[in-house]
């Protein structure tokens, strides 16, 4: 914190103390969660509480042997009179950020100039923190990761429903941001996603799969099926007899092509994970792991996890509970202690309005709203586009 706000000088600590802990209060769920998943793995303690930045205060007039402290400022009247309270008992040596809910660019940067290490808008995710807080705090920055996001998607069972998510995540991801999605379904031999869309695979992604030496930018004119304005479809429709030799090589050189045209890349994955497909993982922004509420999708869900946490880290797995109160099926507590996890995302049984959708080749989020519902928190976190709305008074007076 800049040494500029403080009213008093500190009182000095003894050099010998280590300062190893960053504390972060934030005043809703989505904002912990985003920071307590983002800054695993950094070697200082987090410690991360409900409230707002002046728990903050209430906490450095108490103890200041911290390394960083992070404050919600939303909902906060004056914003700017709670940081100064903030700079008044925060050692210059404190690194600060903030999280609000405003846009508003002249604050940003009336917020920077008295010291503060970042300010992030709400919605939080957990690639933002990583991405743009965690380097500013502990200066770990990642590698730049040039490109549109991967997104996979991996059933932990046969009828998990991982298709059908994979396909409506990428039209809801594509209304929601106006972004250009592709959807790729590496199931080349019986893959659903067509047949969900209503239209006929294209032609060259197995050739491209299997010699990336023959894929150039001229692939995607022949093997992208239109779904809608912003949506592409890349799938292939092999016969079962035919014998794949699918490429690592080839696969990255696909997701390269990918990248390159589309923001989001939403990759239906077949499992096994296989040298193939553990590319495809390790390129991944965010990985989806479902399952439904039975004893085989528990298990295979668990090592499922397992392998892509080892291949990609662990915060960037999501475990999607899809079914979640079809009848005889585990309780979600038994699932989250099988799991040693909570299922981030939910999603009920939805019926035979699925199934319809399915058979009629239209997409099911059109016309069910639980799902769209569902999958809202998941289109947050991959795109940090979010639903936060200030409260009405705030709207009308233009706060």
């Amino acid at each position: 914190m800049s040494t500029a706000l403080a009213v008093e000088a500190p009182p000095q600590r003894s050099s010998v103390v280590t300062r190893n802990r960053i504390v972060a209060f934030a005043r809703d769920d989505i904002t912990l969660s985003a920071i307590r998943v983002g800054l695993e793995g950094v070697p200082q303690d987090v410690e991360v509480k409900r409230g707002d930045i002046y728990s903050a205060v209430h906490l450095l007039e108490q103890d200041t042997e911290l390394h960083s402290v992070i404050a919600d400022i939303s909902e906060i009247s004056d914003p700017l009179a709670a940081l100064e309270d903030l700079a008044r008992v925060c050692p210059a040596d404190v690194s600060v950020a903030l999280i609000g809910d405003s846009n508003d660019l002249s604050l940003y940067r009336t917020i920077m100039e008295m010291g503060v290490s970042e300010y992030l808008p709400k919605p939080l995710t957990r690639d933002t923190v990583q991405n743009m807080l965690r380097p500013k705090l502990v200066g770990d920055a990642p590698e730049p990761d040039r490109g549109g996001h991967v997104v996979a998607v991996c059933g932990a069972q046969g009828g998990a429903g991982a298709t059908s998510i994979a396909v409506n995540l990428a039209l809801q991801l594509a209304e929601t941001t106006k972004a250009k999605v592709a959807l790729l379904d590496l199931h080349l031999q019986a893959g659903e996603t067509a047949v969900m869309l209503g239209v006929q695979p294209g032609q060259g992604l197995r050739i491209a799969l299997e010699d990336p030496m023959r894929a150039d930018s001229l692939f995607l004119e022949r093997a992208a099926i239109k779904v809608n304005e912003r949506v592409r479809l890349i799938a292939a429709d092999e016969a079962l007899d035919a014998e794949l030799r699918i490429t690592e090589a080839g696969m990255r050189h696909v997701l390269g092509l990918l990248r390159q045209r589309f923001t989001y890349v939403v990759v239906d994955v077949p499992v096994p994970i296989t040298p193939a497909i553990r590319s495809v993982i390790a390129m991944s922004r965010h990985v989806l792991v479902l399952l439904e509420a039975e004893i085989t999708g528990l298990r295979n869900a668990k090592n499922l996890r397992e392998a892509v946490m080892n291949i990609s880290g662990k915060n960037r797995v999501f475990t999607v509970l899809n079914r979640a109160n079809q009848p005889g099926g585990l309780p979600l507590a038994t699932i989250a202690k099988g799991l040693a996890a909570t299922p981030e995302i939910v999603i009920p049984d939805l019926g035979r309005r699925m199934t319809e959708a399915v058979n009629q080749g239209r997409p099911a989020f059109h016309t069910l709203p639980a799902l769209r519902r569902c999958l809202t928190p998941l289109v947050r976190e991959i795109s940090g586009i979010g639903t936060y709305k200030r409260p009405l008074w705030r709207r009308m007076l233009g706060r």
